[in-house]
This record gives C-alpha cells, structure tokens and sequence, in this order.
C-alpha cells in the first residue's frame, strides 16, 4: 500500500491525527515560557509549518473540484447559481474537474466572495495546489492575531491549535476554503475587542461572504454594542450586497442551494441523530435544532463577554446543533477555544477523526453512512465535558487573561 493510500483509510487518517495532536499536547505541556518572546514565535511557526509540510501531500478533497470548476465559470462571465451542475446548459463545459465533483445535482451553496475568490485562484493557477497554499496560509495568518489578543501566556495554547489535526488535516491536507472565514471572523473579534468597530463590521461581512454560518455572529456583535457601534452595520450590509452584484440576476439560487444542503443532508450531527431516532423524522430533527441553535445564539449574545468567548460558543452551538458536521466544522470554534480554554472543543478536536469512519463503512458496505458506534465514541465523552464545562462555567464563569477590551468606537 502506498503512503497516500494509507492516509485515504480510516486506520491511516487515526494514525496521522494521533501522531499530530500527541505532538500538540507535548508542545502544550512542555512550552518553554520562559524563552524571549522571538524564540517561542520561531518555535511556534516552525512547528506549525512542519506540520503542514508533512500533511501538504495528502490529496485533496473533492471540494476543490467544485471550486476549480465553478471558479472556471466566473471567469467565462457565467453564474454558478444559474442552475445545478448537472444541468444541460453547462453541458459544454464539463471536464475532469466536473466529472470529480461531488453533490453535481445541487445547486451551489458558496457565497458571491467565495466565488469570486475561487476564480481568483483559479486564474493564478488552474491546480488544487493554488487553493491549498492559499487555504494554508490563510490557516497560519490566524496565529499571530490570536497571539495578540491572547497575549504572550496564550503561546503553549497556541501550540495546540498549530498542531491540531482538525486544522492541519482540513486546510493544509484537504484544502478545505474555510480557513479563510475563520480569519476573517477572528480578524473581526479582533477589531472589535480592540475599539474598532466599524472594521469589525467590514471584517464579519467579509466572513459571511466567505461561509454563511458567520451571519449568527452579528446577533453578539449588535447586542453588545453602543449607539456608535451600531452605525457599523451600515459597512456590514454593504460588505454583504457589493460581492453579489455581479450575481444578482440568479442570487436567489443562493438561499434554494443552502436550504437544499441543510434540508436534505445529514450525518454525524449527534443530537439531530438522537432527535431523528426518537421521531423517526428527519424534518421534526432538523427543526428541533435550528429552533434550540437560535435560543442558544440568543442567550450567548446578550449573556457572553467577551466577543471572542461569544464568537467561540456561537459556532460550539452550531457544531452541537447542526444536521451535518463535517471534519472540518469544529475549526471554527478552536481559535477562540485557545483564548478560552473550553474542554468540550479540545475533547472534539480530539475525537473529531471518527469522522473518517464513514470511509470504512463505505469500504465495507458501498454507502457513506456515520456508523451508530462512532457516533457515541466521539460524541458521548464531548457532551460528558460539556456537562462539567457548563456547571464549573455557570458557578464561577472564567476570566479573560488578555489585557482588557477597549469599549467600541468608530
């Protein structure tokens, strides 16, 4: 068997993981903290490229061949949201990049940036490699401003989060495009703890245009705010409607494309899975959770300072709620997690590659399908931190470490 083969199973993928969160955990223990600061940042970098090198030959998932593809038709001045992309009208333009895609009956759920960023990419090289060296770096660009706002005690967690396999694996191995909203969002909370609210707006729309899950975040963003912060909703709603322009004639494909992904798939979303049992209904699921995601979003925004523990719980609950989880979901969150150090997401990130075990259940039986026991083996001891994270959080609710926030201006 050869080396990429090996990482295509579900043994070599446990394998992989295992050996980068062991490293993790080492570097986390054993940080050096007393070195000057230059020495803990080369070691930190060196260790989080090092990483990345050794998973850089994975292939790639077939969402790139989405991107490569509908990026193509960006550039030819075609809509990605006209129509599925199976259908007859872009015919003509299949290649082996159409031909490798996933999900071609559906409409496309990437927002107008991302698809502008896709044919960007595109144009530089027509390759997987452009996207995954921009993906990549994107996923390292989140470092330094966790740093700054973690401040310099923060260094042995950030060296968690460097050698996380959730990370290195989806962004660095896959190619996955959702580093790039994570740095976005992080940017925002960033701009926003810092005072500068009107570049945090920007930033969040530019997160939103990149992955639409970080909309929930403007709940917190105008409920913590003042009068003065607020004018910044303004840069946000026009961060959101100037990308679309040149999709507007077929944007409503946008909304069909994202119901038609959360409606119709599901798999290793636990509690919809639990829900689903009992109700044997996939549709009284689906509601269930999105009716207790909006609570919890609700009660994070106005209950939880500061932003980046708020922004942290808001995608924790997304992950808790959603129908589908995928390998890279729990990313989001785990920047923020280095900032506040949450069990629950550490455990996850931990157990995360029982995700894979889909891929064994297809090489046995044909059908990519969560298999029941994984579902209990990675979820079960996430909910168990859960529960003990919550009653230690509610009884004596942590303290931000990092120097105080600056209350938001213009």
């Amino acid at each position: 068997m050869s080396a990429e083969s090996l990482w295509l199973t579900f043994i070599g993928r446990i394998a992989l993981s295992c050996a980068l969160f062991g490293t993790g955990a080492l570097a986390c223990w054993r940080w050096p903290e007393k070195w000057p600061l230059r020495r803990q940042w080369f070691l930190l970098l060196a260790l989080a490229l090092a990483a990345r090198a050794f998973v850089w030959p994975l292939p790639v998932s077939d969402d790139v061949n989405r991107y490569l593809w509908e990026g193509r038709l960006v550039r030819l001045g075609l809509s990605p949201y006209a129509a599925p992309a199976d259908s007859p009208e872009f015919s003509a333009l299949r290649n082996a990049r159409w031909e490798a895609m996933n999900h071609k009956d559906k409409l496309t759920a990437y927002p107008p940036l991302a698809e502008l960023t896709f044919a960007a990419l595109g144009a530089l090289a027509d390759a997987p490699w452009i996207f995954k060296l921009a993906f990549t770096l994107a996923d390292l660009a989140v470092l330094p401003l966790l740093a700054a706002l973690g401040g310099r005690q923060r260094f042995r967690w950030l060296a968690l989060y460097a050698l996380n396999p959730v990370s290195v694996l989806s962004f660095a191995g896959e190619a996955h495009f959702d580093s790039l909203m994570i740095l976005a969002t992080v940017a925002a909370v960033f701009a926003w703890e810092r005072g500068r609210s009107r570049w945090a707006w920007l930033l969040l729309g530019v997160a939103v245009q990149m992955k639409v899950a970080a909309v929930f975040l403007a709940w917190p963003f105008w409920v913590q705010g003042d009068a003065r912060s607020r004018r910044g909703i303004g840069i946000f709603v026009a961060t959101l409607i100037l990308p679309t322009l040149p999709f507007v004639a077929k944007l409503p494909n946008l909304l069909r494309g994202l119901a038609g992904f959360a409606g119709t798939t599901s798999g290793n979303g636990f509690l919809h899975y639990l829900v689903e049992l009992l109700t044997n209904s996939k549709a009284i699921a689906s509601v269930a959770m999105l009716l207790l995601f909006l609570v919890l979003v609700f009660v994070v925004g106005r209950k939880v300072k500061p932003m980046s523990r708020a922004a942290m719980l808001v995608f924790g609950a997304f992950v808790l709620c959603a129908p589908t989880v995928t390998f890279w979901y729990p990313a989001w969150g785990l920047p923020f997690a280095t900032l506040h150090p949450c069990a629950p997401f550490w455990v996850l990130s931990t157990l995360d590659i029982l995700y894979f075990a889909a891929w064994r259940h297809r090489e046995l039986t044909g059908a990519w399908e969560h298999p029941w026991w994984a579902y209990w083996a990675q979820w079960a001891p996430v909910f168990l931190a859960l529960a003990v994270w919550l009653r230690r959080y509610t009884s004596a609710p942590p303290q931000l470490d990092p120097a105080p926030a600056v209350q938001p201006k213009q």
